[in-house]
């Protein structure tokens, strides 16, 4: 019979000898042990940052038709904005223009008769312009704008609810006195008819008013193409995703079948690296003719230039294929470079301003959302596929400084 605590005794051994060979392995394999601790204090790092924003000068143009004391306080303390009065001459155009180029985030039109309708109880309008291509934030702006004027709505509730109460006393007292004064024919009309000017205004007080004093008219500075936009968001993260693992993938495989020392005995090592440089542009087209057709199924339309988007999918292709040898050169087999692709793909995809708007980071992540490789693919893929502008070949210098990184790890370290 067995004895359930030698049994037991040896259940728990063997358990903690299994149990210590993970942990020692672990250990043993420092890249791991690295990317294990690394990967959640990056990902929750970023995540505070986002979910918790520091950034509170998000910048605001305004153009002030209206030009009254009730105006400017509508949109001078703006919680979470710094705003910027333009001047009146060709207002509306300027601010477009500083909207397109990025000088400002926001531009807010106070149209005449604001002060009017808010001093007669009714509701006033402001007109909101902002850049529908900016996903993010064009869906930040739908409750921002609102959650920013409710002190002011608050004021202007309050200023009602006093106003209410002096024109109900003044109606009371009226009625007194009419009541009081019935013999003077004159004075009672008099009294009789200020009474019903009162109710008049009572009468006309817009409900709107109450509920919303102030509404707010939300347009996109482009036509409706927030649909369309979505492409030039999708395609970089996915390309990015698929490159980045599937030529760091590459290298490692070449790495281990000694592939890597035939090319540089037989030939040069930059030919090895043009080779999947070809190799993974065709990649990039296959997996843009594939999206493109989604959208173009979905309903999208596009105004393409072929020479225009070949420059951004060499764009694409050549960073992303250059940064995927790279993770595969200082990895040690397909599962490191698969979590090294990772840790550089996600936080890229969290600073690329598709899921948060850049402009609400603080300054320091918006200087590094800046100047990751994903947000300038992103800009770019706006600027071909949307507005079919030329994106120019600056990316070639860091290209040139990824492919000679590459050449030389490969030449010295293979």
């Amino acid at each position: 019979m067995i004895n359930p605590i030698s049994f037991a005794v040896s259940i728990s051994r063997k358990f903690y000898g299994y149990l210590k060979k993970d942990i020692l392995l672990l250990v043993r394999r420092k890249k791991y042990f690295y990317l294990t601790i690394l990967i959640p204090l990056l990902i929750g790092f970023l995540f505070l940052f986002f979910l918790n924003p520091s950034q509170k000068n998000i910048a605001i143009g305004i153009c002030d038709h209206d030009n009254t004391g009730y105006s400017r306080q509508a949109v001078s303390d703006l919680r979470g904005f710094t705003s910027i009065f333009l001047p009146a001459e060709n207002c509306t155009e300027n601010l477009l223009a500083q909207l397109k180029t990025k000088e400002i985030s926001l531009g807010i039109e106070i149209p005449n008769g604001f002060t009017q309708n808010l001093l007669n109880l009714k509701q006033a309008k402001i007109v909101v312009h902002y850049d529908n291509t900016d996903i993010a934030f064009a869906n930040f702006v739908d409750w921002k704008i609102d959650e920013s004027m409710q002190p002011y709505e608050r004021v202007i509730l309050n200023n009602l609810n006093a106003e209410l109460k002096s024109r109900v006393s003044a109606i009371r007292t009226g009625v007194d006195f009419v009541l009081e004064l019935t013999e003077d024919y004159n004075l009672a009309r008099n009294r009789a008819e200020k009474v019903d000017s009162d109710l008049k205004k009572l009468e006309d007080i817009d409900t709107e008013f109450i509920v919303n004093p102030i509404w707010t008219d939300k347009r996109p500075i482009y036509s409706e193409q927030t649909k369309d936009a979505g492409l030039a968001f999708i395609f970089p993260v996915i390309v990015l995703f698929v490159v980045l693992m599937l030529s760091s993938s590459s290298l490692i495989y070449d790495k281990k079948a000694n592939f890597l020392v035939r090319v540089k005995s037989s030939t040069s090592p930059i030919i090895y690296i043009l080779a999947k440089l070809a190799f993974f542009f065709i990649v990039t087209l296959a997996n843009f003719i594939i999206i493109l057709f989604l959208f173009f199924a979905y309903g999208s339309t596009y105004s393409l230039s072929l020479l225009k988007i070949l420059n951004l999918l060499a764009f694409i292709s050549i960073i992303n294929t250059l940064l995927g040898m790279l993770i595969g050169l200082i990895s040690d087999n397909e599962g490191v470079a698969i979590l090294f692709s990772f840790v550089i793909s996600f936080p890229f995809m969290l600073l690329s301003g598709i899921f948060y708007p850049i402009q609400t980071m603080p300054s320091l992540m918006q200087y590094f959302a800046k100047i990751i490789p994903l947000n300038y693919q992103i800009a770019y893929s706006k600027s071909v596929l949307l507005f079919s502008q030329s994106i120019g070949f600056k990316w070639v210098w860091p290209a040139l400084v990824l492919f000679i990184t590459v050449y030389y790890l490969i030449t010295r370290k293979h």
